[in-house]
């Protein structure tokens, strides 16, 4: 700091350079004050300010008392730089002594361009492919117009076991037996017969026939109450594990299941899995009864048992909390939100599959708890058409669902491409993935694709509109191991766009593309020769390939 910066006693500044001068110039200050009656400290210096005002002071007064306002001010100033400069010096002796005591610690200062790669590297993977992806529109129109080579790999020819099923569910009227027939071929048997609607009482004797353990019957719209008991009473409850009567609605009723229970009450003591999809009787009390004729129960599906309402999940999971494995009530609108919903989804602790889809009931909030203690072990999850799903949710999922392999979020229209973020960088082995009726952005699927994609087997880009060459590109490159793909209604995709994916995912084995007038006859002609199993276009049948459906999240299930 400056000398002049201080301020002396005296009008002519004269600088003070002993002991004996600062005493005499305090003398001579005292003598001036006592002389002009000016008050003498500076704590109430405002206040005296203000009586000074109210008083006449002639000129010379005035100019000295500014000249002193003055001087006061920059003393202020020089005191705060003073101070200033003590605190900086202090913690730069603290910083180099806490350094030489740690000497293994060294602090580097980083250039801009050190910086911006550590910004970059703390930006996540999906994050990264987003903004690669951004930069490659020239290497995407540059190579949309060259010749891809037609696809020349021809379609195989189905196995004899797949032709002879074929062959078998089409004249099912004529089977008489089929005892000594292995479940799984039962099983295939069963569902190419429901798929042509000719599921009805003698088919079900036939596959009751020599006490299998796998009952499973997809369309049982044709059974009556008592076609049903007779049914189950006849097979053999001891030996049964697997029991699957989807949409059984006319003939799941109370009046059954109490019949049944009156003929039977030792029930089905050895069920594990039980699938009642679409039984829009079964009610609450049904419910109970037939959880409590099955201790060992681990799968369960109700999904559209519009009947059942909140006590059925708190009947559930009071029975069978600790050990039910896999829980289906989606489309079961008589659930309503309740206080208890969370507490009970809570109590299953060991879930590997959850289905809530098309519950308004279910929010952020609902699910958050269960995530968070209880989803370690998932690996199948449907949150379609739950439309109070956010990205808050997602980003839970993506936390705590590490081994989450399965995932449905159609229809969330609250969703944007951070939940693709939290999914890519949380579930690193997801197998099936359905977008449907999203509104994310093409360089966001893109990105998704390029992360996760490589893991892919099954993606559902239905109606997601914004769906484009992006999207496409990234699926040729990244999904090579996909065999199910759907594309049905993305208009934005072009014929070489999808040239490109049939040409690169050399695993695709079916595709679906509804919706689609963008392709012309000759194109069509060049798919009909393709390996690849095509749904959706003119002049190909929409039940052409049945047995190779597409399969929902948690099939593997039931």
């Amino acid at each position: 700091m400056n000398s002049s910066d201080i301020p002396n006693d005296s009008r002519g500044n004269r600088r003070i350079t002993s002991d004996e001068e600062a005493i005499e110039a305090l003398l001579m200050a005292a003598n001036e004050v006592e002389n002009r009656d000016l008050p003498l400290g500076f704590q109430n210096h405002d206040v005296e300010m203000e009586e000074r005002k109210s008083t006449d002071l002639d000129d010379e007064d005035e100019a000295y008392l500014a000249n002193w306002q003055k001087q006061w001010a920059e003393e202020q100033a020089a005191r705060k730089r003073r101070h200033d400069y003590e605190v900086s010096r202090n913690y730069k002796v603290a910083r180099t002594f806490a350094l030489d005591l740690h000497s293994d610690l060294k602090i580097v200062e980083k250039t801009e361009e050190e910086e911006e790669v550590i910004r970059d590297e703390e930006k996540s993977e999906f994050q990264r492919a987003k903004e690669s992806i951004k930069k490659r529109r020239e290497e995407i129109s540059t190579t949309s117009d060259m010749e891809i080579d037609p696809m020349t790999v021809l379609r195989k020819a189905p196995t004899l076991v797949e032709l002879s099923a074929r062959v078998l569910a089409q004249n099912i009227v004529a089977i008489k037996s089929l005892k000594l027939v292995p479940d799984h071929l039962r099983k295939k048997l069963s569902y190419l017969v429901s798929g042509l609607g000719k599921v009805d009482t003698r088919l079900m004797e036939l596959l009751i026939e020599d006490s299998p353990n796998e009952i499973c019957a997809k369309n049982c719209v044709e059974l009556e109450e008592d076609d049903l008991i007779k049914i189950l009473c006849d097979c053999d409850r001891v030996s049964l594990k697997v029991l699957i009567l989807d949409l059984c609605g006319r003939s799941i009723t109370d009046y059954t299941i109490r019949e049944f229970f009156k003929r039977a009450p030792n029930g089905f003591p050895s069920l594990t899995t039980l699938s009642l999809q679409g039984a829009f009787c079964l009610t609450d009390i049904a419910l109970l009864l037939i959880s409590s004729s099955s201790p060992l129960l681990q799968f369960i599906n109700l999904t559209e048992c519009s009947l059942l309402t909140f006590r059925a999940l708190k009947i559930l999971a009071d029975k069978f909390g600790s050990t039910l494995r896999g829980l289906s009530i989606g489309g079961c609108q008589g659930i309503k939100w309740y206080k208890g919903f969370s507490s009970s989804l809570y109590k299953f602790e060991k879930l590997n599959y959850l289905s809530v889809a098309g519950l308004d009931s279910v929010n952020d909030g609902v699910v958050r708890t269960f995530f968070m203690f209880r989803s370690s072990n998932l690996t199948d999850l449907s949150l379609a058409n739950c439309n109070e799903v956010t990205d808050d949710c997602i980003w839970h999922i993506g936390r705590y669902c590490k081994k989450l392999e399965a995932l449905d979020i159609t229809d969330l229209d609250k969703l944007t491409d951070k939940a693709l973020e939290f999914i890519t960088e949380g579930c690193k082995y997801l197998r099936s993935l359905k977008l449907t009726s999203n509104g994310f952005s093409d360089e966001g699927i893109a990105a998704c694709l390029e992360v996760s994609g490589g893991s892919l087997n099954e993606l559902c880009l239905n109606k997601v509109r914004n769906v484009g060459p992006h999207t496409a590109f990234s699926l040729a490159e990244a999904c090579k191991r996909l065999q199910f793909l759907d594309l049905s209604w993305c208009r934005r995709l072009t014929q070489e766009d999808l040239r490109r994916i049939l040409r690169c995912c050399s695993s695709l084995r079916s595709l679906k593309l509804f919706g689609w007038t963008q392709v012309d006859d000759t194109f069509l002609e060049e798919l009909s020769r393709s390996h690849v199993h095509i749904t959706g276009l003119k002049m190909t049948s929409l039940y052409a390939h049945l047995d190779n459906f597409y399969p929902s999240v948690g099939a593997k299930f039931f």
